[in-house]
């Protein structure tokens, strides 16, 4: 963070971000001449993938969950000609880097909103066309009641999770999950001190819950997305990852 609170320079992009100085994770497109972080976020494959299953009409309003820095959110902006875009951020750093970036690549059709999207789910009086929850799943202390919450509001989705393969299936504590009569296995990763490092940007609790990825799978099929389709599916240095699409009918 900048120690002089002036600008004594013309007023740039640039300007802007570093406000955030070392603190970004994701690259801007060229074009807004910005040096920021170095992840694909405004280009992400996923999005590119998940949206060539969807066909998203003009009237469809999205809820997008943990949007970080706002790059998916621009790229609906640029790519689709969705009508509205509700973000929910609970990392108050990440939401005002959202508003930045927001300025920077002047989005026109997103709203941030800074709060626990669970909470907001748990009261949520509308419905939505699409939630868009890429990277949120596998930091749910209860991540059945993410999805049931999403099929109850939300008529598809479109999902990037990691999951519990070998490694951590050996190394992490098993427990029972639960939800109205479903059951399965997840695996808990504790975020010990690592929550409290300002880099942090995983989820509100102390631990998460990893499901399977057969786990995800048939979870999905039990709230009521009838219909899934898997892509890529792989691993990183953080274990198992895939990209879905669910819808309800």
């Amino acid at each position: 963070m900048m120690q002089d609170k002036f600008i004594r320079g013309k007023p740039s992009n640039q300007n802007a971000a570093d406000c955030f100085e070392g603190q970004w994770y994701s690259k801007f497109p060229e074009e807004y001449e910005v040096s920021a972080g170095d992840c694909e976020l405004f280009g992400d494959a996923r999005l590119e993938w998940a949206f060539s299953h969807l066909n998203p009409a003009s009237d469809w309003e999205v809820l997008e969950l943990g949007p970080l820095e706002g790059g998916h959110s621009h790229w609906l902006e640029k790519r689709t000609n969705v009508r509205a875009i509700t973000a929910i951020e609970a990392n108050r750093l990440c939401w005002l880097r959202c508003l930045v970036a927001k300025e920077i690549v002047d989005l026109k059709r997103t709203r941030y909103l800074l709060g626990d999207f669970l909470e907001y789910l748990r009261k949520a009086s509308r419905r939505y066309d699409l939630a868009l929850a890429l990277g949120v799943l596998y930091h749910m202390e209860h991540p059945l009641e993410l999805l049931a919450l999403l099929a109850a509001s939300c008529d598809r989705l479109a999902l990037w999770t990691q999951f519990a393969d070998e490694e951590q299936m050996k190394a992490w504590r098993e427990v029972e999950v639960s939800r109205e009569g479903f059951t399965t296995v997840g695996y808990v990763n504790d975020y010990g001190e690592g929550m409290k490092k300002d880099e942090f940007i995983g989820g509100v609790k102390g631990h998460a819950v990893w499901l399977t990825k057969e786990g995800v799978l048939d979870a999905l099929r039990f709230v009521g997305y009838e219909t899934v389709t898997v892509g890529e599916v792989g691993k990183n240095q953080f274990g198992g990852e895939m990209t879905l699409v669910a819808s309800l009918t």
